[in-house]
């Protein structure tokens, strides 16, 4: 089946394949449906055909591919399983009524997908950013951070920075601490020094070298080797440098080495 598989693949792609035979195929073969839906070169007629296969992951491709014409788009965003209308909220060729019609649909999966279509409305987005499921709103954060990334849209406002701290998601915010090196560096502390006071490790290791070093110090026993190598090689302050010497992690103890407290007086270590 794997050979099978491959010289299929070769056919589609030389396009010597005739429509006839890939729908006998495709009828014949689940596996191959599916994999006939998801060649690049697949005859549009083919697509066309495979909208209407029983197999629901065949259809899910069929959504998906950039080859389907905008007519089976349109009649694939009557399907009731959301495998195949998160498939087309993410095909860049579907239209945008239709994707703004997704982007209210019930689970929550559909309504994340929308969120990197260019054909989105600013309305259905801003809906988006404030959804209920948390998901969807972290969803929207990362594209929002990409925009941001590639400078499509403006850093945020001071405003709209607190509101994100203040979101009571926990992947919410985990998506903002991975993203500080996007903010301006006033907005790097004083978001970094705000994260660390949630009690969560995974947020701890991605703020710490943006915090300030009165928050650094305060969590110089942190189980994260990691974060107090950081604290060890920035702290100015003699004594908590002078305990990190000793620390037990090989790195901790390299770190406070480099730290200019250290350097400047090497014989302060016992």
């Amino acid at each position: 089946m794997t050979l099978d598989l491959r010289l299929l693949r070769r056919e589609i792609r030389a396009q010597k394949a005739t429509p006839a035979r890939l729908n006998d195929l495709a009828a014949a073969d689940v596996t191959l449906a599916r994999l006939i839906a998801r060649q690049y070169y697949t005859p549009v007629p083919v697509l066309e055909t495979l909208a209407s296969h029983a197999d629901v992951f065949t259809r899910r491709n069929v959504a998906g591919h950039s080859r389907t014409p905008t007519a089976t788009l349109i009649q694939l965003a009557r399907e009731r399983r959301f495998h195949v209308l998160k498939a087309l909220a993410s095909n860049r060729g579907t239209p945008g009524e239709v994707i703004n019609k997704l982007a209210r649909h019930h689970h929550h999966t559909v309504r994340a997908a929308c969120l990197g279509h260019p054909q989105l409305s600013f309305n259905r987005y801003y809906q988006l950013a404030h959804d209920t499921h948390p998901d969807v709103q972290t969803a929207w954060l990362e594209h929002e951070l990409t925009l941001i990334r590639c400078k499509s849209t403006p850093l945020p406002t001071p405003d709209e920075l607190a509101a994100w701290l203040a979101s009571p998601h926990i992947s919410f915010r985990h998506v903002l601490a991975r993203h500080l090196y996007l903010l301006l560096p006033e907005q790097q502390t004083a978001t970094a020094d705000a994260l660390l006071t949630n009690d969560d490790p995974v947020i701890r290791e991605h703020v710490i070298l943006y915090a300030s070093e009165a928050m650094q110090n305060l969590h110089s026993r942190n189980p994260s080797p990691w974060v107090r190598g950081v604290i060890a090689a920035r702290t100015t302050d003699p004594d908590l440098v002078r305990s990190l010497l000793d620390d037990p992690d090989e790195h901790v103890r390299r770190a406070a080495t480099r730290n200019p407290q250290h350097i400047a007086h090497p014989g302060a270590h016992p």
